[in-house]
C-alpha cells in the first residue's frame, strides 16, 4: 500500500528547502550587486532580468514575434541610465534552489550550493569578456551627450 502520509510530508520538506534555497540564492545576488556597486562608484547594479531569445531572420514567422523564447540572464546596469544594460551570462535555477546554471560565453557552471555559487560569480566577474562590459558601463555614464 502507498504512504501518501510519508511522500505529503516528503514534499512539505522539499518546499521549505526550496524555499529557504531561493531566499538565499537571492542574497548571493544581492551582495554581488551591492559589492560592485561599491567597486564602481555606485555607477553599476547586477540583477536577474527577463531577456528575449534574439530572432532568427531568416527563419522568422510572425507568430515568433508573439511567442519569442524567454530566458534568465545575470544583468549589468547603470541606476542612472537604466537604459544602459549588459548581459553578462544567462543563468538558470532549477525548483528547488540548486543546482543554479551560469552560462559563461565559453562553458557553463552548475552551483551546488552557496560557496560554490559564490565562487562562480566572482569567477564571472573577473573574465576579460565580463570586465570590458563593466568597464563600457561605467565609461558610459562619465561620457556627456554632446550638445
Amino acid at each position: 500500500m502507498a504512504k501518501f502520509i510519508e511522500s505529503f510530508n516528503q514534499g512539505i520538506h522539499a518546499a521549505d528547502l526550496a524555499a529557504r534555497n531561493l531566499e538565499e540564492i537571492g542574497s548571493v545576488i544581492s551582495q554581488l550587486s551591492d559589492e560592485v556597486e561599491i567597486a564602481s562608484s555606485g555607477k553599476i547594479k547586477i540583477e536577474i532580468t527577463q531577456q528575449n531569445e534574439p530572432i532568427n531572420r531568416f527563419t522568422f514567422q510572425i507568430e515568433d514575434a508573439f511567442d519569442g523564447t524567454r530566458y534568465e540572464a545575470l544583468t549589468a546596469f547603470n541606476p542612472v541610465q537604466p537604459e544602459h544594460q549588459e548581459e553578462l551570462a544567462r543563468w538558470k535555477v532549477s525548483d528547488s534552489g540548486y543546482p543554479c546554471r551560469i552560462e559563461f560565453p565559453d562553458s557553463e557552471v552548475f552551483c551546488e550550493d552557496r560557496v560554490s555559487l559564490e565562487n562562480a560569480l566572482a569567477k564571472l566577474i573577473a573574465t576579460p569578456a565580463v570586465g570590458k562590459k563593466l568597464k563600457h558601463l561605467i565609461e558610459s555614464t562619465t561620457q556627456t551627450p554632446d550638445v
